[in-house]
This record gives structure tokens, C-alpha cells and sequence, in this order.
């Protein structure tokens, strides 16, 4: 009976078929999409709308003002004013305005302090249990948990299943992503990587549409929540298991069926018997953290992956949150930002192969020192026009390259980290980048007075993470390693010639 390689399997399947274009749309939408939605659904439905008077001390108040500030509410009673039109958001359902005000900035506090919780307790599940049900199941319960939200009338509620959907994408994210790269051949990943990342632009600009042009606030998250229902059916009705993960726990068959069945949908065909070899696995789930935690080069390429996790995630939310630190219209300004992403992220595809993931992301961390740098000099946009447009500029050019880099990691951390703690390494680096999300709707706070403080913050964090990114191997064109100890073997890459791996000599 011929035995195969795992890679040279996939290459016969077909590096990017029908499977895998199925498998990378569904992810995109189910996983990226949504993630962007809820990442910046508060932001997108606290924006603060038009005002009026409603009692003549209002007025006299307000008399020789062309613009009414909302400070000014403050020093009014509720009788005494009232919102413009019939659109309702968060801010005119609950009147989350001067003592309250703080109450916007919780419910995405409490999502973010949630993702990294269902990041690392999920993802060691998914190394336990497989990726398939567990994303699939998810993908359900997040759906229902955001359309309920939808129909609370008390904010405190609100904010509670906002840290279960936050709990829930964590989860999601470190299941379905590990699925999705696992089911391609060393030469399809960064094409995966592309089309699947463009889904989080995608949903920001989505997200930006409906928030616009849907008045309630309840139809704009039950509209942002159906889909998820539509994928979960998708993915398991169409999608089988990992057959990396099912190679892992010794379940060959069941892998065997799994790559007839890709076969199927890619239209070629594999021998009717045939086996797939393996390296030695013996006492490998014992000593895989053991590796990683003594060994010097996987302990410092895991800490410096999870300090780029970091440092990206701040990064690329903070300059989210402070759009308002660039005038116009903020669904216009996030819109924009997210269709500008999707090209960045497609044209990437031409660039991340040819010169790799290590030098993509060094020069990617110079420029957005550099954008962060030269607006840390700038006024703030709202006291001097001649500088708007340029700092508007600089803000939305790290912001895009602040994303490019933020969709990057995943691809780069899923290529190092073996497939026994693929789920579990990812998850220990989403845990981190979500610490920092905590701190980024309250960069708004830390940027008042006119204050460029928080632009001096992410140029010092862009030096260390350039630094720390020197520590990575180049993981371009390699095949996925299988073990721990393949993982410490990757030290030698870009070294002259490739050298052999400690232990099996093989990939998974």
C-alpha cells in the first residue's frame, strides 16, 4: 500500500479547489465578518445625534451658540431638551449622556474583557476535542445570543450578553480559524489567509450601512446576527473534521474519508487504499509544554508572538476608536476605512509570498510607527483645517496598515505554532491582543485636551514589536509543523539551506 505525505496529498486534492474556496467564504463570513460587527457595534451605535430645545431657559442657554455642544445637556433638565428625528441608537435608548456617558464605553469593555476568556478556555477544548462542532455550535449560540440582545430594555442587560458574545467570538476565533488553515497545502496559505481576512472589512463597512440607514437600533443588530444561523447550518452540514486534527488523536480512517471527501468537491482522485505517514508522536501531548516553556527559542517565539498579538490589537483599536480625532462623517470615515482594508489585504497577496511573512511585518510595524509618529506632531484635526487633511491622512494610513498587520498574525501565528497546540497557542496570543483591546475604548479619555499622548504610546510599542518580529522564523512555502519539536526546529530556517527537524523529519 503507497504511503503519502500529508502535503503531498493536499497537493494532489488541489491547493486551492472548490473545498477549500467553500470552506475560506464561510469562514470569512462567519468568523472575520461577524468579529468585525460586534468588535465595533457599541462604537457605531453610540454616535451622538442632533439635539433640540424644549423649554425657553434651553433656548435662552443656547441663544448665541451656532452649534449646540452636549455639554450643554448637562446643565439642562430632561424635560428640557429632546433628540432630533426618529432614528433610536444606544445612546437615545438609554440617555447614556454626562453621568452616564461611561456606560457606552462598557459594552465594549466587557466584550473584550470576555474574548480573551473564551480564547484560551476554548481553544484548549478545541486541542482536546476537534475544531469542527465546537466552531459549529458557537457560530449558534452567538447568533442567539446578539439577536436576543436586541430586544432588552435595560442597559446593564445589554452589557451582560455583550460579554457572552464576547466570551462566544473568542471561542470562534481559535476553533474555526485553526479548520480553516489546516485544510490547506503549505502553497494556498496566503491566499486563504487574504480572502478569509477581507471579511473583516467587509463587516465594517456592513456594519457602517445598515447603522446608517436602518433608524432602529434593534433592526441594525438583528439585521448584523442572521447570518451567523445561515454558516452554522453550512459549516455542519458541509464541513468535516480537521483531518490534521483526526491524524493527531490516531484516527486514520476517519482522516482517509475526510480527504476522499475534498477530493469529491475538487473533482480529482485519490487511490482507493493508501496511507498517510506520521512522524513519532510518543509522549507528545506531555511534552509539549514542557518545550515550550524550557526550550529558549519557543519560549521567546511564543512570548514575542503574543507581545506582537499585543501591540497589534492596541494598535489597530485605538486608532478605530479615536476616528474622532479626524473630522467627518464617522460611518463614512469607518466605511472607507474598511473597503481601503479589503484592497490592502488583496493586493498583500502579491506581496506576503514573495518577500515573507517576517519582512512583510517588519516593514508594516516601520510604517506605523511612522504614521503615529508624524501625527503625534500634529494638531488635533478640529483647531486647524490646514492640518486636517493631512492628519486625516496619516490617521486612516496606520489605521489600514494597523489592519493589515492585525489579519497577518493570524496566518503567521498559525504557520509556527505545531498542530498539537495550534487551537492553544492561538489562543494564548488572542488572549493578549485582547488585553489590550480593554484598554482601547478609553483611548478617547486618554487623548482629551487636545493631547497626542496616545500617539506617543503606539510609536514606542512599534519599536519593541519590530524588534520582537526579529525573533520569528520565516514560515513562507514551509510545510505546517506537526510537533513542538519541529516548532524548535524552525530556529535553523533562513539560515542558508533548510535543515532537517528534530524528531520525525515530516509535516503535518
Amino acid at each position: 500500500m503507497k504511503q503519502y505525505d500529508i502535503e503531498e496529498l493536499y497537493t494532489t486534492l488541489g491547493l486551492f479547489g472548490n473545498f477549500q474556496i467553500f470552506v475560506v467564504v464561510i469562514y470569512s463570513i462567519g468568523e472575520r465578518m461577524t468579529a468585525s460587527i460586534l468588535d465595533f457595534q457599541v462604537h457605531m451605535l453610540s454616535v451622538l445625534p442632533s439635539w433640540h430645545c424644549a423649554s425657553e431657559h434651553c433656548m435662552d442657554l443656547t441663544a448665541n451658540m451656532t452649534h449646540l455642544n452636549k455639554s450643554i445637556l448637562c446643565q439642562l433638565g430632561r424635560e428640557e431638551w429632546g433628540w432630533n428625528g426618529d432614528r433610536s441608537n444606544l445612546v437615545t435608548q438609554f440617555d447614556l449622556v454626562c453621568g452616564d456617558t461611561y456606560k457606552i464605553s462598557l459594552g465594549s469593555t466587557f466584550f473584550f474583557m470576555m474574548y480573551p476568556m473564551g480564547s484560551l478556555f476554548v481553544g484548549l477544548i478545541s486541542d482536546w476535542l476537534g475544531r469542527k462542532w465546537i466552531a459549529t455550535g458557537f457560530l449558534f449560540v452567538t447568533g442567539i445570543v446578539t439577536s436576543t440582545s436586541a430586544l432588552i430594555s435595560n442597559y446593564i442587560v445589554f452589557v451582560v450578553f455583550r460579554s457572552i458574545e464576547g466570551f462566544c467570538i473568542g471561542g470562534l476565533t481559535v476553533t474555526f480559524y485553526p479548520l480553516l488553515i489546516e485544510y490547506c497545502g503549505a502553497k494556498a496559505r496566503n491566499l486563504t489567509n487574504v480572502i478569509a481576512q477581507c471579511g473583516y472589512g467587509l463587516g465594517m463597512a456592513f456594519l457602517c450601512f445598515t447603522a446608517y440607514y436602518i433608524d432602529s437600533w434593534r433592526g441594525v443588530v438583528i439585521t448584523n446576527s442572521i447570518h451567523l444561523f445561515i454558516i452554522a447550518l453550512l459549516l455542519g452540514y458541509n464541513v468535516p473534521e480537521s483531518p490534521r486534527f483526526l491524524l493527531k488523536v490516531q484516527k486514520h480512517e476517519e482522516a482517509k474519508q475526510v480527504l476522499k471527501t475534498m477530493a469529491s468537491w475538487n473533482k480529482v482522485e485519490l487511490p482507493e487504499e493508501f496511507e498517510i505517514t506520521q512522524g513519532d508522536e510518543e509522549s507528545e501531548k506531555e511534552r509539549a509544554w514542557k518545550l515550550i516553556t524550557f526550550s529558549c527559542y519557543t519560549a521567546s517565539a511564543t512570548l514575542a508572538q503574543m507581545f506582537i498579538w499585543f501591540t497589534a490589537a492596541l494598535y489597530f483599536f485605538a486608532l478605530s476608536f479615536n476616528m474622532n480625532d479626524v473630522m467627518g462623517n464617522p460611518y463614512l470615515n469607518l466605511a472607507v476605512t474598511g473597503v481601503v482594508e479589503v484592497v490592502v489585504n488583496i493586493l498583500s497577496y502579491f506581496v506576503i509570498d514573495r518577500i515573507g511573512r517576517r519582512w512583510c511585518m517588519l516593514i508594516s510595524f516601520f510604517l506605523c510607527g511612522l504614521s503615529v509618529g508624524i501625527c503625534r506632531f500634529l494638531p488635533h484635526a478640529s483647531l486647524h483645517y490646514t492640518h486636517f487633511s493631512l492628519k486625516t491622512f496619516w490617521v486612516i494610513f496606520g489605521r489600514v496598515v494597523g489592519g493589515f498587520i492585525y489579519s497577518l498574525v493570524y496566518l503567521y501565528s498559525a504557520e509556527i505554532f505545531p498542530t498539537t497546540v495550534r487551537s492553544s497557542g492561538l489562543g494564548a496570543c488572542v488572549f493578549t491582543a485582547q488585553i489590550s483591546s480593554l484598554i482601547a475604548p478609553f483611548v478617547i479619555v486618554i487623548n482629551t485636551d487636545n493631547s497626542n499622548l496616545i500617539y506617543t504610546v503606539l510609536f514606542i510599542f512599534c519599536i519593541f514589536a519590530f524588534l520582537a518580529t526579529l525573533i520569528l522564523p520565516e514560515t513562507a512555502h514551509k510545510p505546517l509543523p506537526r510537533t513542538v519539536a519541529e516548532m524548535d526546529a524552525m530556529k535553523h530556517r533562513g539560515k542558508g539551506e533548510s535543515q532537517p527537524l528534530i524528531g520525525s523529519g515530516s509535516y503535518e
